[in-house]
């Protein structure tokens, strides 16, 4: 009886010493999910490739509830998922624009824009994993909603033909994208929503976005996506030239809301790193 509880103890420490696994399978698997849609993209599949970067931005928010679920955060699972976003959000978004609009009109073109999308991807992950930074709001446009945007885009029109047209929308979405990312632009994070914090107007587009995801699912992650990439943007110019009477007091330098980083701060902001690094 002695030994089969000494049995019991020792299987439960080797599982709790293991837990570590559980997070990073799930980075894995949202690092296989981006090297599929590499692969669909190259093969002309789009809407599977749109597909598969749908389900790594899903598989990205997860790994880091995980983690912290089974308290199995570490700095190691913070730059394997740092990896996993390059390739899920900066490579496999970059290659699926490429075929799917600059190849067929704009070959060696397109290959330098979709090289831009993807070296602003790189920069952004990098300058999240060395700044201190307010898990309330980041700084540029996080790397997948930047790939929610082409992911819904090519959804929408999957087989939209070769044209100079078609060309120049790519060009300016990866180049729009890939600003966004390395700039000092605010967006909210999508975690410190709480739906009884709105107002009715806000309660009311909720109800009509997801009437619009159910009667046209294309059309509905189009405006979901696009909403919250002009979200920051939108933000910045009404802050910038239109600022609430609170905000001109406290920030005269223009900088609205922002303060000098505390010691604790960045104790807090190292763990928060460590813990909800999939928003990046």
């Amino acid at each position: 009886m002695r030994d089969e509880r000494l049995t019991r103890i020792a299987l439960k420490e080797r599982l709790y010493r293991r837990r570590f696994l559980v997070p990073n399978a799930v980075t894995l698997a949202n690092m296989f999910c981006g090297f599929l849609a590499c692969l669909y993209a190259s093969q002309g599949k789009f809407e599977k490739a749109a597909l598969a970067i749908g389900f790594a931005i899903l598989l990205d928010g997860l790994d880091g509830r995980v983690a912290r679920k089974l308290k199995a955060t570490s700095k190691f699972g913070l730059e394997f998922d740092s990896f996993s976003d390059l390739t899920s959000f900066g490579i496999a978004p970059a290659i699926l624009i490429y075929h799917w609009s600059l190849k067929p009109v704009a070959d060696q073109f397109g290959v330098f824009i979709c090289f831009i999308y993807a070296v602003c991807a790189a920069s952004r992950l990098a300058r999240f994993n060395i700044a201190d930074q307010n898990m309330k709001s980041f700084t540029g446009l996080p790397t997948p909603g930047a790939a929610a945007l082409v992911g819904a885009l090519v959804n929408f029109a999957p087989a939209i033909g070769s044209s100079v047209a078609h060309a120049v929308v790519g060009s300016c979405v990866m180049v729009s994208l890939g600003f966004l990312m390395v700039s000092q632009v605010e967006f909210f994070s999508i975690k410190t929503v709480q739906m009884k914090s709105f107002g009715i107007f806000a309660r009311i587009l909720v109800a009509g976005s997801i009437a619009l995801l159910w009667y046209n699912s294309g059309v509905g992650f189009l405006a979901l996506a696009g909403v919250y990439v002009l979200s920051g943007p939108i933000q910045f110019v009404r802050s910038r030239y239109w600022p609430r009477p609170q905000e001109a007091e406290s920030s005269p330098d223009g900088f609205h809301g922002a303060s000098a980083p505390t010691s604790t701060g960045k104790a807090e902001s190292t763990e928060n790193k460590l813990t909800e690094s999939n928003l990046n």
